[in-house]
């Protein structure tokens, strides 16, 4: 009985509910009756509404008492049509004149109309990012927006990208924006780990060197195919609900939801692409002069360089191995596993400069190395709805093989499951779930002696990098198995050869991940009245990152006797909210929205493992306790952060909209005494246009401004006296690129930073102006938007030099600032639109200058690179310029030449380049005929330099493609000409000399300013002419490039192709299909410290980009 009366109020509460509404349905379409797919159905007065299908189709549940239902869609007119007693309703809408009234995402997920924003924002469909090719999110939307910068780390699997929006606003903090998926933040970096040196103290842009590979992106965790749109918030107005978080802007992401149809089916997608990818650009090499010194074959020259014999000149046939235990120079053989055997050969002199080299056979190190890679991706989606709830389910995998020919690979599997259900009339519940698993194999780069291009692009063209592993024999007789043959090493004699042959090494160095990520979010929405809306939302981003680095007793440098590294990273993010949002009609003309909102911010990082160096059995599987060296560590941080916010809305005469917002964050890496920041922004709008009475040429326009304040928290536990476990790498702000030393000679003790902390530390802050335009032409066929801004930060954190006297060398303290200002264009041209046939262009452009206006107590700060060539913060520059040796220079400028007319290098550093473009645009066009559609993409970047390391390293050991010029002289010029160090062309190389008494030599005449003189090896070997003798300015290049960013042809089947197969379409991509650029190197859209760091601009052997072609078919059911 008592159950009985309990359930008996619930059933008729359930009753009550149910009689005291209504279900209207109908279909929405345009003048012409085509249905209109998507268009909003809202009950007016509440938040309460639907979407039309694919069919136009709709179904909404009324509340009793409810009169009128509001019909919009975007580029139409809104029609407010009142219910009365009918219980289908169906409306034509007709396009509007009025400013395209989009819908935008905000910084906390909620949608709202763009006319009524006073800031500029981007929105790119999920098609345009599928449509791509890109594995990744952040390289998909190159080109597509104003006001970013992406910049790749390489063409790796899985590899993420640099990305800024409005430039730089910190010096050592972190410059990646806040990512967003559906209101919760979650984690976007290129974690390093504490494995390979860890993180500098107060440097969060600078996590490691990450072992000498490309550390990968979690943002690629998220299957592309479920993004239903991407919203760019550029300005600080727009972000400053997210306060501490929001200095580098924000980019929302909005996933797929279930979709309704009428008869309540449910609609099921199938997408399967394959892709082939190749190097886009090779680095131009001598293919003419083989391994040598002096324009003499040696077979084990002294410093591995190629200043040998012109390869064309010899006899050709096989080469004079010396195969005799008993003739001089003999020193053994190394035998590969197809018994081919390799022996010394002898070094040419001046009557014979090939020696025992008679094959005139090159090998490329891109047919060595590189294949054509390929990605394979097949998803599956399930959405349906009705009016009670949606949901939405997708399984995806992709596998993509690189085009390095083996050790190069990422494999990703992901499922999503989001649904919306309906809990009687006031309340909703959102669950929204993503699982993502991945794996990912990664090859060495940049400045690494077990680099893929440091040892493959610095072998001589007439070494076999191909046979690569074997037995070496000595010349007793004595057998060394399993040794590798580098071009510094020919015979596998020695068990260290300097540069690992990066055959060898692809195959044999391990450097795995494997990671598994949940995102999620329960959302809980109440609606007491027509008016107030509450919501409750929590979300969880938490992944486990499991790495494992593997290098033999036999690799190159310090990793020579084998290491074996294992790490375990572990992230978590929760993130909760409580919102509530109203809307009151002040007046008939007055509107206010408000929203009130608390967050609360928990992260926490787990990164622990273990090194063990040195093998004790070289032959045993990788295991902890093989290895004499053996070292633990360990890092785990926590930080919190509490927030409160909130904003209002005023709306005047449908026309004029202000919003007011402000949050105030209580962050733990504070003072506790003085841990309270508040982040005040405002934005105004203006559609002027509705005063005009004639709007046929000019149809929209809006005014817009903004201005708002968000910032960024310092990284933990900088308030104290900090203590670690020392390592070549994280004692300070590093020089250098690739594995960092971590000897465990410190017996695990912990030492003292030398760097204090702050106890009065405060975040960075950013305030941010921003003013624009926008105007829409001839019914909106034409429109264009226009964006001025102005930001600064202020209290930057940088290590400030200390007196001796306190114990430290360094201190943390606020005391930098950075200014950007720039300008957005946005332009969008519908040239011809009608039902067969339309064609679309659109573009932008993004002009972005950057100025470091203060460092206390230094005028220059090391972001990243060497104790040579590097990037840098620099008071008057931009962020991140060149900085390093310099051409000696008189007092006008010109080069200062000593007596032979060759130039001197400089005794003085200085800025040498600014990698930051002068300025960035996307121009596309979109063509459809009935069932036909092609898009195209151009993505230009002016000016700005780039140090090509590379080609600095490869011109000292004579690998340069421009070493190899190949010159005629008279026996006069060779006679006349000097070379460097003061000899002539003829005395030099008496053995180029021809019969006819002329000289055919390796180099070119050269003019520097006093008369022509002789550019040859001496130059580039013993002179200031290379990057290891000279200085870092010659190598500085422009970094200007325009590319085919993207074309994709694709065919539209039509609907309801069989009674199962409601939609079919086909469609070929080709990505980075054609490169303009002067740049000698590889696409010059590149970075050797990766997404991370915020030094940039340097290329330094990082492995190359490429180009994609793709096949990619999608079904529907």
């Amino acid at each position: 009985m008592k159950k009985l009366l309990m359930v008996l109020p619930m059933v008729l509460l359930a009753f009550t509910l149910a009689v005291a509404q209504r279900t209207i349905t109908g279909t929405v379409t345009d003048d012409e009756g085509t249905p209109l797919i998507g268009a909003s159905v809202l009950v007016k007065g509440t938040t309460s509404g639907t979407i039309t299908d694919v069919e136009g189709a709709y179904s909404l549940r009324v509340p009793e008492g409810s009169n009128t239902l509001v019909f919009s869609y975007t580029g139409y007119a809104n029609q407010e049509i009142e219910i009365g007693a009918a219980n289908v309703m169906d409306v034509s809408l007709s396009e509007s004149a009025e400013l395209l009234d989009e819908i935008v995402v905000t910084a906390l997920g909620f949608e709202t109309k763009r006319s009524k924003v006073g800031v500029a924002s981007s929105t790119v469909d999920g098609g345009a990012l599928t449509r791509s090719g890109e594995v990744g999110l952040i390289n998909s939307l190159a080109g597509k927006s104003a006001g970013i910068n992406i910049v790749s780390s390489s063409g790796d699997p899985g590899s993420g990208a640099r990305i800024q929006i409005r430039g730089a606003t910190s010096i050592t903090g972190d410059l990646q924006p806040l990512i967003v998926i559906d209101g919760v933040p979650i984690f976007n970096d290129s974690y390093y780990g504490e494995a390979f040196g860890g993180q500098a103290r107060g440097n969060s842009g600078s996590l490691g060197s990450g072992g000498g590979v490309t550390q990968q992106s979690r943002l690629n965790d998220i299957n592309p195919e479920d993004i239903a749109s991407v919203e760019v918030l550029r300005g600080a107005s727009a972000a400053a609900v997210w306060g501490s978080r929001a200095a580098n802007g924000v980019i929302v992401i909005t996933t797929k939801k279930g979709r309704y149809n009428r008869n309540k089916q449910w609609n099921v997608t199938f997408n399967s692409s394959v892709a082939f990818d190749e190097v886009n650009q090779e680095v131009p090499l001598n293919n003419e002069y083989g391994r040598g010194n002096n324009g003499q074959f040696q077979f084990n020259p002294t410093g591995g360089r190629s200043w040998g014999d012109r390869i064309a000149d010899r006899p050709g046939g096989t080469d004079a191995f010396i195969t005799d235990p008993n003739a001089a120079g003999y020193a053994g053989y190394f035998e590969t596993a197809d018994g081919t055997r390799y022996y010394a050969l002898a070094n040419g002199t001046a009557t014979n400069t090939h020696g025992g080299k008679n094959s005139r056979d090159i090998f490329s190190p891109y047919e060595t190395l590189f294949q054509t890679g390929s990605t394979v991706s097949n998803s599956l989606g399930v959405t349906s709805a009705t009016e009670n709830g949606s949901v939405y389910f997708s399984v995806a995998n992709l596998r993509q093989e690189g085009v390095i020919k083996s050790g190069s690979d990422y494999d990703r599997t992901t499922a999503r499951l989001n649904a919306t259900t309906r809990l009687g009339d006031k309340f909703t519940v959102d669950v929204n779930a993503g699982y993502t698993y991945s794996t990912s194999n990664r090859v060495q780069m940049g400045s690494n002696l077990n680099g893929l291009f440091l040892g493959g692009l610095r072998s001589a063209i007439d070494f076999n990098d191909g046979a690569y592993e074997g037995t070496y024999v000595d010349p007793s007789g004595k057998a060394f198995p399993d040794r590798q043959r580098a071009y510094r090493n020919p015979l596998g004699a020695s068990t260290n050869s300097i540069y690992d042959n990066p055959a060898w090494m692809i195959r044999n160095i391990e450097s795995t991940t494997k990671v598994n990520r949940i995102l999620g979010k329960v959302e809980l929405r109440y609606e007491p009245t027509s008016w107030l809306n509450l919501t409750a939302r929590t979300g969880l981003d938490t992944y486990t990152d499991e790495r494992e680095d593997v290098y033999p007793v036999i690799s190159a440098g310090t990793n020579s006797g084998g290491r074996f590294t294992k790490e375990t990273i572990t992230r978590t993010q929760i993130n909760s909210d409580f919102i509530a949002r109203a809307r009151f009609d002040l007046t008939d003309q007055i509107a206010l929205s408000a929203l009130v909102g608390m967050g609360l911010n928990d992260q926490r990082l787990d990164d622990h493992g273990a090194n063990a160096r040195s093998f004790i059995n070289p032959f045993s599987p990788p295991q902890l306790n093989n290895a004499t060296n053996f070292e633990l560590f360990n890092r785990e941080e926590v930080t919190r952060t509490a927030g409160v916010y909130t904003t209002l809305g005023f709306e005047f005469y449908d026309q004029v909209y202000l919003n007011l917002s402000g949050r105030n964050d209580w962050l733990s890496t504070l003072p506790t005494s003085d841990n309270s920041v508040f982040y005040p922004a405002a934005d105004v709008a203006w559609q002027f246009t509705k005063l005009m009475s004639n709007r046929d040429v000019l149809s929209s326009g809006r005014i817009r401004a903004g201005y708002g304040q968000v910032g960024r928290g310092p990284d933990p536990y900088l308030t104290g006296i900090d203590f670690y476990a020392p390592t070549a790498s994280n004692t300070g702000f590093g020089e250098g690129w690739g594995p960092g030393v971590n000897p465990g000679s410190y017996g695990g003790a912990f030492a003292q930073s030398t760097i204090a902390g702050n106890p009065d530390i405060k975040p960075e802050i950013k305030t941010e102006v921003e003013a624009g335009v926008d105007l829409g032409f001839l019914k909106e066929r034409i429109n264009l938007g226009f964006t001025y801004y102005n930001n600064t930060t202020d209290d930057l954190i940088i290590a400030v030099g200390q007196p001796s006297s306190t114990g430290f060398t360094q201190q943390i303290a606020n005391a930098a600032s950075i200014e950007n200002k720039g300008i957005e264009l946005e332009v969008d041209f519908g040239i011809i639109d009608n039902q067969d046939l339309s064609f679309n262009i659109y573009g932008n452009f993004t002009r972005n200058r950057n100025e470091v206006t203060k460092m206390t107590g230094t005028e220059s700060l090391l972001l990243a690179g060497f104790s040579g060539g590097s990037s840098r913060a620099v008071v008057g520059e931009q962020l991140g310029v060149l900085f390093a040796g310099t051409w000696a220079r008189d007092a006008n400028g010109n080069l200062d030449l000593d007596e032979d007319g060759f130039p001197q290098l400089g005794s003085t550093s200085g800025v040498i380049g600014d990698p930051n473009p002068d300025w960035k645009a996307g121009v596309g066009g979109l063509v459809t005929y009935k069932g036909f559609s092609l898009n195209i993409l151009f993505d230009h970047s002016e000016g700005g330099e780039i140090w090509n390391g590379t080609r600095g390293a490869l011109a000292f050991f004579g690998m340069a493609g421009y070493t190899a010029t190949t010159t005629d002289l008279t026996s006069q010029q060779a006679n006349e000409l000097k070379i460097f160090g003061g000899s002539t062309v003829a005395e030099q190389y008496p053995f180029w000399q021809n019969a006819d008494g002329s000289y055919t030599v390796r180099g070119e005449i050269k003019d520097y300013g006093a008369g022509q003189v002789f550019v040859d090896e001496q130059f580039y070997r013993n002179g200031p002419g290379s990057g290891f003798t000279g200085p870092e300015e010659e190598f500085v290049e422009d970094a200007t490039w325009s590319r085919l960013r993207e074309v994709t042809l694709s065919y539209n089947f039509g609907n309801n192709l069989t009674n199962w197969l409601r939609g079919a379409s086909l469609s070929f991509t080709g990505r980075n299909l054609l490169l303009w650029t002067d740049y000698q190197g590889n696409d010059p859209d590149t970075n050797l410290t990766g997404a991370g760091q915020n030094g940039f601009g340097l290329d330094y052997f990082q492995n190359p980009g490429t180009r994609t072609y793709r096949i990619a078919l999608n079904l529907n059911f």
